[in-house]
Order: structure tokens, then C-alpha cells, then sequence
């Protein structure tokens, strides 16, 4: 079944990207196939197992079911300083 959802990128995935935000339709199933879909399409160099997922802004696992309607941030790993 297909899901609506908000894509919102932050730091060098916004780079890569270059867009802040999109919305996508998609049939995906987990959210590991997604960030997958997306480093396909945007060049993304790192792998799921380096950056968390945020939905509704609350921490998800890569592997959970994606959610319809709902607001997808992936995050990079942040150094500081």
C-alpha cells in the first residue's frame, strides 16, 4: 500500500540532496529501504547502520514499518567541539 511522507534533511544530507524538504509517495516497507532508495538517488556515502531515523519526531529503528503520513528525518552522525 502506498505511504505519503515528509522527507526533511539536515546537515550534509541537506547538501547532498540540496533540498531541505520533499514530500514522497511510496510502496517501501522499512525505513532501511528508504534511506537505501535515497543514497541511490541523492549519493548519500553513509550507510543505514551510520545515521538514526527520527519519525514524528521520535527515534524509530531502521527496520520498523514505514509509517503513512508521517515526517521522516534521517540523521547523520553530528561531531562536536
Amino acid at each position: 500500500m502506498a505511504k505519503s511522507i515528509k522527507l526533511r534533511y539536515f546537515a550534509f544530507l541537506q547538501e547532498q540532496a540540496k533540498v531541505a524538504e520533499e514530500n514522497l509517495v511510496t510502496d517501501l516497507d522499512t525505513y532501511q529501504e528508504l534511506y537505501e532508495l535515497l543514497s541511490r538517488r541523492y549519493g548519500f556515502n553513509l550507510s543505514p547502520s551510520q545515521v538514526k531515523v527520527a519519525v514524528n519526531d521520535n527515534f524509530a529503528d531502521m527496520d520498523e514499518v514505514i509509517l503513512d503520513r508521517s515526517t521522516v528525518v534521517f540523521i547523520p552522525p553530528v561531531a562536536g567541539g
